[in-house]
């Protein structure tokens, strides 16, 4: 075969490649809106409501598989309801109250040990708090979002079996 044949096709098989991979995975070049997420949420098995009151603090709360209770607060957002309004950053928030197994130090602990989340004390110092943020600001995949889903799903069990809670 003359080598610009093969050339040829091997750039027609790169593109084919490329567009069934950007096939797989949508992408959120805008920020996401509540539906999208509240989909991307429920397909890994969790109960989503939209408990936005104010349009311009959007939130979704939402219980895991494993029964764990966490919020999804939406910032830097565009646009109206829940259909329309993109927001380009996620914080997703667990809360527990404090015990034991669950203080300031082993907020510490934590934040030493792993690098992804943040734990902290509430202000009034009664909470135990466990963020994680994701900037989707230039555009994220769905792949990559579920990527982020699922790291956020896999610290939780840490910070859970940390707190032994």
């Amino acid at each position: 075969m003359p080598r610009a044949l093969g050339l040829v096709l091997l750039f027609v098989l790169t593109v084919a490649c490329a567009q069934a991979a950007s096939a797989k995975s949508k992408m959120f070049d805008q920020g996401i809106t509540r539906v999208e997420l509240i989909d991307v949420l429920s397909a890994f098995g969790m109960t989503v409501k939209d408990s936005t009151t104010k349009e311009s603090d959007p939130w979704l709360s939402a219980t895991t598989p494993k029964g764990t209770e966490f919020y999804v607060n939406m910032y830097d957002c565009a646009g109206t309801g829940a259909d329309n309004r993109r927001c380009s950053n996620l914080q997703f928030l667990a809360q527990w109250e404090l015990g034991k197994n669950a203080g300031l130090d082993r907020a510490n602990a934590y934040n030493q040990k792993f690098v992804f989340g943040r734990a902290y004390l509430s202000k009034d110092g009664k909470m135990f708090m466990f963020d994680y943020s994701v900037n989707i600001k230039d555009g994220v995949t769905s792949e990559n979002l579920k990527r982020h889903v699922d790291n956020w799903l896999r610290v939780l069990d840490d910070v859970r079996a940390m707190l032994k809670v």
